[in-house]
């Protein structure tokens, strides 16, 4: 008799169904399609941040490119014995050029204004205006901006 209980225990241990193969190889599919899903746009975002990082650095730069020609310029003309306005206006003539702090490859867009403090609010006029001594320069660079002041 003890026999044939090990006998039947034997045969009804045999193992898994194909069905639960099938239906557990099914859940793991659709649980594998969630998970590329979801890490897939999580690694697409993770480069985000760090394509911020490296325009930043390129645009702080040529923001540094700039203040040494701005001061190249002014010490020149001091040295020439001009007026700082000429060492300004050389410098205004550099940053008309395109691309002159960068290479042709990276682009980016220079604005100038004048800032006048004669009247009330201070108000921000053409850079071929020269009755004000305060240049206001801005930079930007993929939808990244930097702005400066230069003064005569």
């Amino acid at each position: 008799m003890e026999f044939n209980i090990l006998k039947t225990m034997k045969k009804n241990s045999g193992g898994f169904t194909l069905i639960e193969v099938i239906v557990s190889l099914v859940v793991a599919a659709i649980l594998g399609a969630m998970l590329v899903a979801f890490l897939g746009t999580g690694m697409m975002k993770s480069a985000q941040p760090v394509l911020i990082a490296q325009n930043g650095a390129y645009l702080n730069r040529i923001m540094d490119k700039m203040t040494a020609d701005y001061k190249y310029q002014m010490a020149t003309a001091l040295q020439a014995g001009s007026t700082p306005a000429t060492g300004l206006s050389n410098f205004i003539s550099h940053l008309d050029t395109a691309n002159y702090y960068s290479d042709s490859s990276n682009t980016y867009t220079v604005t100038k204004k004048r800032i006048s403090f004669s009247g009330t609010p201070p108000a921000e006029n053409s850079a071929e205006d020269s009755s004000s001594k305060i240049l206001k320069v801005t930079i930007n660079y993929r939808d990244l901006t930097a702005t400066t002041i230069f003064t005569e």
